[in-house]
């Protein structure tokens, strides 16, 4: 399969970066093509903001329906068949598209292979670049080719003397002598890149269950729990084998990826996440706040006492001037009787 177009569409956006940021950067500097590829991802994540808007929208959507897809399991747990057609008749009911929730991921894939391919390309372009004939460098994509064109540029290009082209894989030979980098700078701008990109990874996962509205049961749990831990260590494992130029591309596009669920969580959370819990009995409707009052969540509940005939009601204390056991009430605004001076002081 030929994917000519889609590494050219990636070098074209990649060179109009490096050009704009020309201005003011020499342009054969590995700080220029190193914010041309995180403004890649910038480009590519703004237009895939309204795909994300769909992919939250389709988590709330599960959550909704996660208490009808468990009721539907138990019902059906002896009947496989019967539980899939049911599952899909709900879907259909609900308008429901499982593919709307892959949709931001699968659109960011070809973007990842393009730049891995083009990353992949310039490293094997350095030993062209030093022969310094223009006949031995070729023209890659839309970037011009000659000792002093794009090609070579971005092939010699270097971020803290790590060049964008190496890997961690990578033998001292290949890093020292082909890339013309330095080996430990390499290693650990490498490393931490990597471990940058796995942490954020995690915390976009917590991010996405701390806005959720239900807790899953079963066997749901457990996938949910692994898949906590499985991705960054897939993330980090994976990366250590991958080009610098697209590990970078990779920090930003995990580090955007959790600045947009911190986001949504903080300015946009689950309208469920906002009501206030149900109460049962004459207490929740004496309690419950007033149309437009905010829930006090600082107030200490009342301790429900149960009665007889097992309705809840609150405890409360007695007052000050309430009348002992077996005395008469007092009515009020009227003092009690003075006592009557005994006999004793009436004859004196």
């Amino acid at each position: 399969m030929n994917l000519d177009f889609l590494y050219t569409a990636v070098s074209w956006v990649l060179l109009r970066w490096h050009n704009l940021f020309s201005l003011f950067i020499d342009k054969d500097s590995g700080l220029n093509w190193s914010l041309s590829i995180v403004f890649l991802v910038v480009t590519a994540r703004i237009l895939l903001f309204r795909v994300f808007l769909k992919q939250v929208n389709y988590q709330r959507h599960m959550q909704e329906m996660q208490p009808k897809i468990q009721a539907l399991r138990k019902k059906h747990k002896d009947d496989k068949a019967e539980m899939q057609r049911q599952m899909m008749k709900l879907q259909q009911e609900q308008g429901f598209n499982p593919l709307s929730g892959c949709l931001p991921m699968f659109l960011q894939i070809p973007i990842f292979i393009g730049l891995y391919h083009v990353l992949r390309h310039l490293s094997n372009s350095v030993t062209r670049c030093d022969a310094g004939s223009t006949d031995h460098v070729l023209k890659l994509y839309t970037f011009s080719g000659g000792p002093s064109g794009e090609t070579c540029s971005a092939a010699k290009a270097q971020l803290f003397h790590a060049p964008l082209a190496a890997r961690l894989t990578d033998s001292p030979h290949q890093v020292v002598d082909l890339l013309g980098g330095h080996l430990t700078p390499t290693r650990i701008v490498i490393v931490a890149l990597v471990l940058i990109s796995s942490a954020a990874t995690y915390l976009t996962q917590r991010l996405v269950r701390s806005g959720a509205t239900t807790v899953p049961e079963g066997t749901a749990a457990t996938v949910q729990k692994l898949m906590l831990y499985l991705i960054p260590v897939m993330t980090l494992g994976s990366g250590l084998f991958f080009p610098l130029g697209v590990l970078l591309y990779w920090f930003t596009s995990n580090s955007w990826t959790m600045g947009q669920q911190f986001y949504i969580n903080k300015f946009h959370p689950h309208p469920d996440l906002d009501k206030t819990p149900p109460v049962v009995g004459e207490l929740g409707r004496t309690l419950a706040p007033k149309p437009g009052q905010r829930p006090n969540t600082k107030a200490k509940p009342a301790t429900l006492v149960k009665t007889a005939n097992t309705e809840e009601t609150p405890t409360v204390p007695p007052a000050r001037n309430a009348p002992r056991p077996g005395q008469r009430p007092v009515r009020s605004g009227n003092r009690p009787p003075a006592k009557r001076p005994s006999q004793a002081k009436k004859r004196r």
